[in-house]
């Protein structure tokens, strides 16, 4: 199938994503999300702590688009280089990984990288 056919055949079953659409920042769209989110204060307060000093120095400036399961599973192992416990890369994961999925439902991405990353071990959750 050539990628006209293709493109038409995705538009029409309602699965063609724009590629202009993920070329938003992950830093930009973190901070969007955040915002549309409703969730305890607590709950605010962690997830944009966990973005401001654990994503987005390794990721922020990456397009939502351009962000793979390899960035996902290097983040994941920069995290265990800096000694974080299995726990709190945990926490880390989940922070990180709600945007994604958002991202994906409102047809930013066609894959959610998160979700498509090895998660890292954590013998606390055998």
């Amino acid at each position: 199938m050539d990628f006209a056919t293709k493109m038409e055949n995705d538009k029409r079953e309602n699965h063609y994503v724009d590629p202009n659409a993920g070329k938003v920042s992950v830093r930009r769209y973190a901070a969007d999300w955040l915002g549309l989110k409703t969730m305890a204060a607590g709950t605010e307060e962690s997830y944009e702590r966990i973005m401001r000093l654990h994503v987005l120095p390794q990721l922020g400036k990456k397009t939502l688009s351009q962000v793979t399961a390899a960035d996902v599973e290097e983040l994941y192992a920069h995290w265990r280089r800096q000694g974080a416990a299995p726990n709190t890369i945990d926490s880390r994961r989940m922070a990180l990984s709600g945007k994604f999925p958002h991202a994906v439902r409102h047809k930013r991405i066609r894959e959610n990288p998160v979700k498509l990353a090895e998660k890292p071990d954590n013998p606390s959750c055998k």
